[in-house]
């Protein structure tokens, strides 16, 4: 799980070294890995996929304390070496999310945390999740949403994790069309409160939490308005993926 939401896919803010080395900065921490967890319902040892595990906080976790048999993936190089820093014993895996290197049906679970308002193509990866998950699998989710999404156009935004942010409507609506259903949807807002205030504490400003390591300063008054309008919130989903559906263009 990404650390928090700096940058899209290229995560350039990342690379940077501006979130290596810090605990548990992204909203909620490990207390929500283990809420989204709990929620799916998944007996020890069951196969877990950590999608865009930075540091590896969360796969950890996952392994040593709840006792599961978990993977992580990311695409970012710098996020990979932190990660098998951090537990050299467990596996993790560098990997784009829309090309996961796993089997078809061959995960109980996967978690995607800070993640989907990162990657560009969100049908491709949900299409992919549909694929390496068992049926009556769980796919837990936890990123941003536009609490008030009308009249925004959040894509302008390149560079930004603004510009991936999650409507809620749409969200529930290719997670059908990708053979889920979804089972649990929270508000966690006040946990993306609390990482802004803890950000401006330790960083002095909520710019760079916003934007990417190479945003202009011309960029900042309009990423601004945009937050304004949009509200951006922080939700846990849990889906599960419906017996008997698969992945459109999986061999049998």
């Amino acid at each position: 799980m990404t650390i928090s939401c700096p940058v899209r896919q290229d995560r350039t803010a990342y690379e940077s070294g501006l979130w290596e080395n810090r605990h548990s900065l992204r909203p909620g921490g490990i207390d929500l890995t283990a809420r989204a967890i709990a929620f799916c319902r998944l007996q020890p040892g069951a196969r877990l996929l950590d999608v865009g595990c930075g540091s590896g906080e969360s796969t950890e976790c996952l392994s040593r304390m709840l006792g599961f048999d978990a993977i992580g993936t990311d695409l970012s190089v710098s996020a990979c070496n932190s990660a098998r820093r951090r537990s050299p014993e467990f596996a993790i895996v560098r990997a784009d999310a829309i090309h996961l290197p796993f089997a078809s049906a061959s995960m109980d679970a996967l978690i995607a945390e800070c993640v989907l308002s990162l990657i560009d193509d969100r049908s491709a990866a949900l299409a992919e999740c549909n694929r390496v998950l068992k049926p009556d699998g769980r796919l837990a989710i936890a990123d941003m949403y536009a609490r008030r999404p009308d009249g925004t156009s959040l894509r302008s935004l390149d560079g930004t994790c603004v510009s991936g942010i999650v409507r809620r409507p749409e969200l529930q609506s290719e997670l059908a069309e990708h053979g889920f259903s979804m089972e649990v949807w929270e508000d966690h807002s006040n946990a993306l409160r609390e990482l802004a205030a803890r950000f401006v504490f330790e960083q002095g400003s909520l710019e760079q939490m916003w934007a990417s390591s190479d945003a202009k300063p011309n960029e900042s008054q309009e990423l601004s308005e945009t937050l304004k309008v949009a509200r951006p919130g922080y939700f846990l989903l849990i889906a599960v993926k419906r017996e008997g559906e698969v992945h459109r263009g999986e061999q049998p």
